[in-house]
């Protein structure tokens, strides 16, 4: 299974990483740029992705995703700094089937999501 993964923090990037690497194939975009390249030269199986990044954020990137039908049953896990609830709600509109804050859950959070979402 893979996932690409919408991380600028190598901090992040080596969490994940370490926690998931043996389980899926991670797919490293820091930026929306190279998340667009990515996403089409490797077509991941979900998404996982923090919101605010170098050249903006990825919420427009979530969007495109979402206008495409093939993509409309994509799996995205949004797992983020941002906290207010305006975002989050916003975020959720888009179908995310989850939704993690950076300092209040954990990885492990997002782990055993997406177990769940790659499961059978």
């Amino acid at each position: 299974m893979k996932i690409l993964l919408l991380e600028p923090d190598e901090y992040w990037t080596r969490q994940f990483t370490d926690r998931l690497g043996g389980q899926f194939e991670l797919i490293i975009a820091r930026d929306t740029a190279d998340a667009k390249h990515l996403y089409e030269a490797e077509s991941p199986d979900m998404v996982v992705g923090e919101l605010l990044l170098a050249d903006g954020s990825s919420y427009g990137f979530l969007e495109n995703l979402r206008a495409l039908s093939l993509n409309a049953a994509l799996p995205i896990v949004i797992f983020s700094q941002v906290d207010s609830l305006q975002d989050i709600e916003a975020t959720l509109a888009l179908g995310v089937s989850g939704y993690f804050v950076k300092g209040r859950d954990r990885i492990n959070d997002v782990h055993n999501l997406l177990l769940t979402l790659n499961s059978p």
